[in-house]
C-alpha cells in the first residue's frame, strides 16, 4: 500500500510539474475574408469578384494598402497562381486552415495563445463581415477546443463595424459576446459587454489583461459620456493591477493598436491624452508588468518604452506580424518561451511561409524564420524592455543586423526600408524627431 501510496504520489508531481511547457503563441491580424475566392481566382491579379471591388473601396479606412502598393505595384502583375494566398489579398481558407495547422505542429500544446485581433477581411460589407467573422471562430474553436487550449482574444479595428466604430455597450460588443462566448469567461461577460476588456489568469503565477484599444485609436471618432476614460477601461486597468499585485501575480498586457507610432503614416496609433494616462497608470506597477503584446501594422516589431521611475527604464511591447499578405508581407506567427517563477520573456521564435513559392510549388511551404535570442543577442539573458532598447544600438551599429530586422519586419519579403531605429523609442512625432535628431549628430 506504500509502495502505491509513493507510486501515485510521484506521478501527481510528475504532472504538476509538466502539465506547462513554458510556450505560448502570439497570433495577430489573421484578417480572414470570405470574399476572398482563391478557386474562382486562382489564376488571376483578383482577389475577390469585381462587383465587390467598388464597395468595398468606399468603405477603406485605411490607406496602408494603397500606399504599399504604389511603391510595389510591379508584384501584382504576377499571374501565377494565388491558391495559398496572394501578396495585396486577404486570408483565404487555405491560408488560415495551413496557419493553424501549422501552430499545432510547432507545439501541439502551448500554455495558452494571446490573440491581439483583427480576424476579419478589410472593408467588408456587414453581410461578409459577419460571415467571415463566424467562419474565424468556428474554426479556431474546433481546431483547438480539443486540446483544451486557452485562447485570449483582443478586440480589433476589424472587429467591429464599421471599422473602428467602438464604443461603450453598443450593438459591436454584444454581438461578439455571443460570438466569443467559448473564449469568455461568465463572470467577465457583463464586463465584456461593456468594455470590451478582458482578464485571464492561464497558467499559476501570471495574469493577462485584454485592452480594447479601439477604443483609444485616433480614427474612432465616437464621444465618450467619459472622454478621460472611455467606457472605463483605465480605471479596470488599474483594478486589475492592484488585484494582481495583491495575489503576487505577474502582469502582460495584450491589445490590438499599440501605443506609438505607426510605421506607414509615422503618426501616433491612439491620441496623445490616451497614451499618456496609459503610461501614467504602468509607471505605478513596475513590480508585476512584464510585456505588452500587440498587432496591427501587419509588421513584425517591437516598441521600448522610456518610464522614468521604473528602475529598469523601459516597458517591452512585442507587435505580432499578420497572417494576411494584404499589406505585402509573407504570413507569420511566433511563439514564445518564458520563465515560470518570473514570467520573463526569455525568447521567441518566428515562423513563415513564402506566399510565391508556396503558390509555385502547389502546397503551403512554412519555415524556420528566426530566434530572437540565436539570431541577435547570441545569449540567453532573456527580453526584457532594457535589452530591447539596448539592441537599438547594436542595430545603429550593425548594418547587417539592421538589414536582417528590417527583412523580418515583413517576414522574408521586401522589406519597407523604415526608420526602424527611432520608432522602436518613440511614442509620440515629437520624441520620433528628437530620435532622428540624436542619431543625425552620432553618425
Amino acid at each position: 500500500m506504500m509502495r502505491y501510496s509513493l507510486l501515485v504520489l510521484i506521478v501527481l508531481i510528475f504532472g504538476l510539474t509538466n502539465a506547462f511547457n513554458y510556450q505560448f503563441f502570439h497570433l495577430s491580424d489573421v484578417h480572414y475574408s470570405s470574399a476572398v475566392n482563391s478557386q474562382t481566382y486562382n489564376q488571376s491579379t483578383m482577389c475577390i469578384p469585381p462587383a465587390l471591388y467598388e464597395e468595398m473601396k468606399k468603405m477603406e479606412v485605411d490607406d496602408h494598402h494603397d500606399i504599399i502598393k504604389s511603391t510595389k505595384s510591379s508584384i501584382f502583375n504576377n499571374t501565377a497562381s494565388g491558391l495559398y494566398g496572394r501578396y495585396g489579398c486577404d486570408t483565404n481558407s487555405q491560408l488560415l486552415q495551413s496557419t493553424i495547422q501549422q501552430m499545432k505542429i510547432i507545439n501541439p500544446t502551448p500554455d495558452f495563445i494571446i490573440y491581439t485581433g483583427d480576424s476579419v477581411g478589410h472593408s467588408l460589407p456587414q453581410g461578409l463581415w459577419q460571415e467571415s467573422q463566424t467562419t474565424f471562430v468556428k474554426t479556431v474553436q474546433s481546431e483547438f477546443s480539443q486540446q483544451d487550449t486557452i485562447f485570449i482574444p483582443s478586440i480589433g479595428n476589424n472587429d467591429v463595424f464599421p471599422d473602428y466604430n467602438s464604443q461603450c455597450s453598443d450593438q459591436n460588443l454584444q454581438y461578439l459576446t455571443t460570438l466569443w462566448s467559448e473564449w469568455i469567461p461568465s463572470d467577465q461577460v457583463q464586463n465584456f459587454s461593456i468594455s470590451g476588456s478582458l482578464v485571464f489568469n492561464p497558467v499559476p503565477g501570471l495574469t493577462v489583461i485584454s485592452l480594447n484599444t479601439v477604443l483609444y485609436s485616433v480614427k474612432n471618432t465616437n464621444s465618450f459620456q467619459n472622454a478621460q476614460d472611455p467606457c472605463g477601461q483605465f480605471a479596470w486597468l488599474e483594478y486589475q493591477l492592484q488585484v494582481a499585485r495583491q495575489n503576487n501575480q505577474y502582469v502582460y498586457i495584450i491589445g490590438h493598436i499599440f501605443p506609438g507610432l505607426d510605421p506607414f503614416y509615422l503618426q501616433t496609433t491612439w491620441k496623445v491624452p490616451f497614451i499618456t494616462s496609459f503610461f501614467n497608470i504602468l509607471s505605478n506597477y513596475e513590480d508585476v508588468l512584464k510585456s505588452g503584446f500587440f498587432g496591427h501594422i501587419h509588421r513584425d516589431e517591437f516598441r521600448s518604452v522610456f518610464i522614468s521611475n521604473f528602475t529598469t527604464g523601459y516597458f517591452p511591447m512585442f507587435i505580432g506580424s499578420s497572417i494576411t499578405p494584404v499589406y505585402i508581407n509573407n504570413p507569420s506567427v511566433k511563439i514564445f518561451s518564458y520563465e515560470a517563477s518570473t514570467a520573463n520573456v526569455t525568447d521567441f521564435t518566428a515562423y513563415y511561409a513564402d506566399i510565391y513559392i508556396s503558390n509555385l510549388l502547389g502546397s503551403m511551404t512554412w519555415k524556420y524564420e528566426y530566434s530572437f535570442v540565436n539570431d541577435y543577442l547570441s545569449t540567453s539573458i532573456g527580453i526584457d524592455g532594457t535589452v530591447l532598447n539596448d539592441f537599438v544600438d547594436v542595430m545603429q551599429a550593425n548594418d547587417n543586423i539592421y538589414d536582417a530586422y528590417d527583412d523580418h519586419r515583413t517576414s522574408n519579403y521586401l522589406s519597407d526600408n523604415t526608420v526602424n531605429l527611432c520608432l522602436a523609442q518613440s511614442l509620440t512625432v515629437d520624441s520620433f524627431n528628437d530620435c532622428l535628431n540624436y542619431y543625425a549628430t552620432i553618425s
